[in-house]
């Protein structure tokens, strides 16, 4: 068969088999090409006429043993089944002891045959039907085309163009296939240097927030301009220690932080009412927003509050009291939480456990042989990253709710050390970003290799990238590293150690009176301007902390 005959031949399958008649025949008629051999046609006009002995003599020609033996019983069943509706039972009985059992060999198998006799109802399949699952069982060995060729080559089509798209992100597949495909193959990076440690988008994509320090910018999304507010509002969280987290509640009315100093605090985002959890006594690593079980009674809060610290304990809360608490283990690291399937996901250093969520009962669990050091979910919550940093870093991708190992990501060298900032997105987060310690991006993408497929250099002056998120919706990606000191802050420290080794060079057992004077004076001084500068320093990064990040 040359390469003209087979597409004449895919395309006369396509039409036949999606009822277009006419085109069908008058294509087969110009092209004097059949789609079906002659043996087709025989064994077609054997199994409409019911001449079993003619369908066995073909099938006997062009196909193996335990193929004939699977068509026959197939063509058997039918007539069996067909005597048996209109209530033919002696010669039903007939046809099953003298040819059914000569190709049945299963003694089950001919049991359910044998109890079909008191069966009310049976299915008969129509004629075209029992041909086509013939024809599925002996097409190669009598020459045929696979059953949907045209339509598999189309979908190997779609598949070779999405492997061959660097950042493939459309979730339709109704693009021409006679064209090279690309999505857009630029990703947006936003860098920015500033001293941001987290960032993070509400569900609903409204509001931005950043953590600087120990305070909250939320940006404010504008649908006039299409953008964020240049402006944000700031949010005193009252820590006293490193913030460890951001979230924001599923209805996008709260926003939360976990923080260090062992507390967590909750901001609405309409009322502008604070309140602070209290009751750890270890360092608060995350927490989640859930809603409250509606069994039970009516709360404060719509929402529970379920939060775990580093010693192992998951406590839970409403509003600000506390309702109960759960010893789940030590070294406890993330939780993540999905309200739609009902689940939560505990990371702790050694162990992977994914719980029901209000009952907290254990539906699947991983164990790691080295320690892990953070952990994200997917937005659909079908996978979970973690990032394992010993003698290599890498990156461990498992499934849900399974938590079997997908696949190993790892930096396109041994010697390059990531940092434990990285994030999953992009539209269906296929995505994965990774910051190093030199200042370096890395992009795998899920489908694809477990080497990266981008590096960006991000630090013209190699330093460690703090924080890394995708945007929602959008192919863009933001980076905060961490903002240069300034010349000045060097100088005036410079300024102090001077004066204090001069005075230590200069000691005496009892200095004069007015040099004494002096030195104090200066280191007063020295001591102003260090604070001086150190507030204008803050000041300057508070006002740019204020300018559009878009």
């Amino acid at each position: 068969m040359n390469i003209k005959e087979e597409k004449i031949k895919l395309i006369l399958q396509f039409l036949r088999q999606n009822k277009y008649d006419q085109t069908f025949h008058k294509l087969q008629e110009q092209s004097l090409i059949k789609l079906d051999p002659t043996n087709l046609e025989l064994i077609t006009k054997s199994i409409l006429n019911y001449d079993n002995q003619l369908l066995e003599s073909i099938l006997n020609q062009y196909v193996d043993e335990s193929t004939k033996q699977k068509c026959m019983l197939k063509v058997l069943e039918q007539q069996y089944i067909k005597l048996l509706k209109l209530q033919n039972v002696q010669e039903a009985i007939q046809l099953l002891r003298n040819q059914i059992t000569k190709f049945c060999s299963d003694e089950q198998q001919k049991h359910h045959y044998s109890s079909m006799l008191y069966l009310p109802e049976l299915k008969l399949k129509q004629e075209q039907e029992l041909i086509d699952e013939i024809i599925s069982l002996c097409y190669k060995q009598i020459g045929l085309i696979e059953p949907n060729r045209l339509v598999t080559f189309i979908q190997q089509s779609k598949a070779n163009q999405i492997l061959e798209c660097q950042f493939h992100n459309q979730l339709e597949q109704n693009y021409n296939i006679t064209l090279k495909h690309s999505c857009n193959p630029k990703l947006n990076i936003i860098n920015q240097k500033k001293n941001i440690t987290h960032c993070v988008f509400s569900f609903n994509c409204q509001y931005k927030a950043l953590v600087h320090g120990l305070q909250i910018y939320l940006y404010h999304f504008e649908n006039s301009t299409k953008e964020f507010q240049p402006k944000p509002r700031k949010v005193q969280t009252g820590h006293s220690s490193t913030i460890t987290s951001i979230l924001f509640s599923p209805c996008n009315k709260y926003i939360g932080t976990s923080s260090e100093d062992f507390t967590v605090f909750v901001y609405n985002l309409e009322t502008q009412k604070k309140y602070r959890l209290e009751g750890h006594h270890a360092k608060v690593q995350c927490f989640t927003f859930v809603l409250y079980d509606q069994s039970k009674k009516k709360q404060k809060n719509e929402y529970d509050i379920y939060t775990i610290s580093i010693d192992g304990w998951l406590y839970e809360w409403n509003d600000s009291e506390r309702k109960g608490g759960l010893k789940i283990e030590e070294k406890l690291l993330k939780l993540h939480s999905n309200q739609q399937k009902e689940v939560m996901l505990l990371t702790s250093q050694n162990k992977i456990s994914l719980l029901q969520l209000y009952t907290k009962q254990q539906i699947s669990y991983a164990v790691s042989t080295q320690n892990i050091e953070n952990s994200i979910v997917d937005k659909q919550f079908n996978y979970v990253l973690t990032f394992i940093n010993e003698i290599i870093s890498q990156l461990f991708l498992y499934s849900l709710p399974g938590l079997q190992i997908i696949k190993v990501f790892q930096p396109s060298s041994s010697v390059t050390t990531l940092s434990p900032q990285f994030d999953i997105g992009w539209l269906n987060s296929n995505l994965i970003a990774a910051g190093t310690q030199k200042g370096e991006l890395l992009v795998w993408h899920i489908q694809k290799s477990s080497q990266p497929i981008e590096k960006y250099q991000i630090s013209d002056q190699e330093k460690e990238i703090k924080c890394i998120k995708f945007h929602p919706t959008k192919n863009q990606v933001y980076v905060y590293q961490q903002k240069d000191l300034k010349k000045q802050l060097q100088q005036q420290q410079q300024t102090i150690e001077d004066v204090r080794s001069q005075q230590q060079r200069h000691s005496f057992p009892r200095p004069p009176p007015g040099m004494q004077q002096i030195l104090n004076f200066l280191q007063r001084i020295a001591r102003q301007d260090q604070l001086s500068s150190s507030r204008q320093s803050m000041q300057e990064e508070d006002k740019e902390s204020s300018d559009g990040d878009m």
